[in-house]
């Protein structure tokens, strides 16, 4: 689908404007674009703003991509510049890379407070975590049992705590409010392998919007000086609006239209969630509230506090294309899941394949990953009537490398079969004789057949008569 096409519905007030104003100078997509601005935005915001119901605002996205195709990057470089006009000071001093255990993450947010009390605002705890590489921070997390505890709290904005103990003595750390930003980046294909349905069903992941990116065009680098970033203009109204927030908490409220379209939304999201399968309805949980969440920044940034229906339905677009983001990163890794393991030879013959038919042994031993030894790997091609294995000779000291060929293999001519002798025609038999017509008689009572006497007896004759009957010719 075009991009502005599948961006329009979710674009609203300041920030969907900016994200639109940006898009002739990136090749990001644009959801992705408005998930990085979401994520940053909001967390310069949370502590000073929330829901109606008090709870943060702050919203929490990961942009799913392949490598390079994605654009991943280019979508948080495009979001960056977007707000460096309004938060750009505060992103650089709150910003954290990948924090791989809950005890650091406690530690992280209990530091940022320390650090804010002789600052002039006074206690301020807000942080942003940004990890490009989220895929490598998740497989250090499966250590910490904590991990997922302190996020899940610290999305609810409720109080995490840690224990350490210092010159032998107990010592708790505690951050009542935290004030946690997130945003992250992971390849599709690595999903399932890090964030299991299983880790989700605890409310692990619910709290995070996953959100599918890919490159939105090809941009001419002769058609700029510099980068085609430096084209993109920052948002003055987002400046002010998140100066006009700093000012004072603000708590958002909805329109009375506003409240039954959310009563309807939520209604909406639950009816779904019973006809979907639990391991993907353990990722939406939360989809009401995420909607809610997203609006309420919208708005924000229009410098209101008054949620209308148009800033809900936007805010659901966004949230509806990350359900579907969900479904489809679930639905490509039960692909992966059911996948069959491949033998080594059929490895063997599509690496060579994919290099043009000859790879030396250490060629092929580094595409198969390294995942057999070498043993395993000369003898499963030795057994393959397509592989050739030869020992290349050359003139220079050293030894010889091994080449791995692939060669045609000639089929084996086909049995000849033994013709068969040919049957005799069959004799021809004589037509059937017509039977003659019955000649007709007249309606008289026909006369009674004498009757027949019993045949005489045939003598038989003497045993050796009959064998000498038999012995002639």
């Amino acid at each position: 689908m075009e991009e502005k096409t599948r961006y329009e519905a979710m674009a609203y007030g300041p920030i969907g404007a900016a994200v639109k104003a940006a898009m002739p100078h990136t090749e990001a997509d644009p959801i992705g674009v408005h998930a990085a601005a979401l994520a940053l935005y909001s967390a310069a915001l949370n502590g000073k703003l929330s829901q109606p119901d008090g709870r943060p605002v702050v919203v929490w996205t990961a942009l799913a991509g392949r490598s390079m195709v994605g654009r991943k990057g280019f979508a948080l470089a495009t979001a960056e510049k977007i707000l460096s006009d309004a938060i750009g000071e505060w992103l650089s001093l709150r910003r954290q890379g990948g924090i791989s255990s809950g005890p650091s993450l406690v530690q992280t947010l209990w530091e940022t407070e320390q650090d804010s009390l002789t600052s002039e605002g006074g206690l301020d705890g807000r942080t942003l975590v940004i990890d490009e590489e989220w895929p490598t921070t998740l497989q250090l997390t499966k250590r910490c049992p904590k991990y997922s505890g302190v996020l899940r709290t610290s999305w609810d904005g409720k109080r995490v705590s840690n224990v350490t103990k210092k010159d032998g003595k107990r010592v708790e750390i505690t951050v009542n409010e935290p004030s946690l930003g997130f945003h992250v980046h992971i390849q599709p294909a690595l999903w399932a392998k890090y964030i299991s349905a299983t880790e989700a069903a605890g409310g692990s992941y619910n709290r995070i919007l996953p959100v599918m990116v890919e490159r939105s065009k090809r941009l001419r680098r002769r058609d700029y000086k510099g980068s085609p970033l430096d084209e993109i203009k920052v948002s003055g109204s987002l400046r002010l609006a998140y100066e006009w927030v700093q000012k004072e908490h603000r708590q958002m409220e909805l329109s009375a239209a506003a409240a039954d379209r959310f009563d309807d939304i939520s209604a909406e999201y639950e009816d779904e969630l019973e006809e979907l399968p639990e391991d993907v309805s353990c990722f939406i949980e939360r989809s009401g509230e995420q909607v809610m969440r997203v609006a309420c920044v919208l708005v924000a940034a229009e410098r209101r506090t008054v949620v209308t229906v148009k800033a809900l339905d936007a805010a659901k677009a966004f949230v509806d294309y990350s359900i579907a983001s969900v479904k489809q990163l679930i639905s490509q890794s039960n692909v992966v899941k059911s996948r069959t393991i491949q033998p080594l030879d059929a490895k063997i013959r599509q690496k060579l394949e994919m290099y043009g038919g000859e790879m030396t042994s250490t060629q092929l031993y580094r595409a198969l990953s390294s995942r057999y030894s070498a043993a395993q790997i000369l003898n499963a091609a030795e057994d393959m009537a397509d592989v050739e294995v030869v020992e290349q000779r050359q003139r220079r000291p050293g030894a010889n490398p091994t080449i791995f060929r692939l060669v045609e293999v000639m089929p084996e001519p086909e049995p000849m079969e033994e013709p068969k002798p040919a049957k005799a025609p069959a004799p021809r038999r004589a037509p059937a004789k017509k039977a003659a017509p019955a000649k007709k008689t007249t309606a008289k009572e026909p006369k009674a057949a004498p009757a027949a006497s019993p045949p005489a007896p045939r003598e038989k004759a003497p045993a050796r008569k009959r064998a000498a009957t038999k012995a002639a010719p």
